[in-house]
């Protein structure tokens, strides 16, 4: 049974990038549908899903490019085990809950509800990292602080990288600066 369906739109830092997707969420689960049209200057476009449980854990993702040449297909267990859509177990994803696709701020919104920080508090993550275009596959350790009711720091641990990320109140991401904006 589907509560409610929120429509979102980002910009990439170039402005000519853009994502469009819906986000639908029940009472037991939520998964989002989108496009992502890479920006002018490195074109590329996508079509991905994720779908999470009630705790926000990634259960279920798929990337393919539009073309058809290229595609992803996860599934996860909830519980850190996962395997590629032809059920081949994925060890080097082990201890990972939640997925990071690179082309979306989306993913950002799985942790920050599953983890439910309060403010001041932090916590480290393994995701399952998925860099875009290429559709690689890897594990990366990240660090997430609320830093106000809407406001998070993403560090990631295997990079030098930190960003303050602001959310509304479903945790959907608004401002990514320097990588995305939602567009209103």
């Amino acid at each position: 049974m589907v509560e409610r369906e929120v429509a979102l739109s980002w910009l990439d830092q170039s402005e000519s990038g853009i994502e469009v997707s819906r986000v639908t969420f029940t009472q037991y689960s939520c998964s989002v549908d989108g496009r992502i049209d890479g920006p002018a200057h490195a074109p590329f476009v996508l079509e991905y899903a994720v779908s999470c449980d009630e705790a926000w854990n990634t259960r279920y993702v798929f990337i393919a490019e539009a073309s058809g040449d290229r595609r992803l297909e996860l599934l996860a267990s909830g519980r850190g085990h996962w395997t590629d859509g032809d059920g081949e177990p994925l060890p080097e994803l082990r201890g990972a809950l939640d997925v990071d696709i690179s082309a979306t701020p989306f993913t950002n919104t799985l942790a920050i509800r599953r983890l439910d920080l309060r403010l001041g508090e932090s916590a480290e993550i393994a995701v399952a990292f998925v860099s875009v275009p290429e559709l690689a596959l890897s594990t990366e350790r990240q660090r997430y602080t609320r830093l106000g009711p809407r406001t998070y720091l993403f560090e990631s641990l295997d990079a030098d990288f930190q960003r303050e990320i602001t959310v509304d109140a479903d945790g959907l991401v608004l401002d990514y600066p320097g990588l995305f904006s939602r567009i209103v």
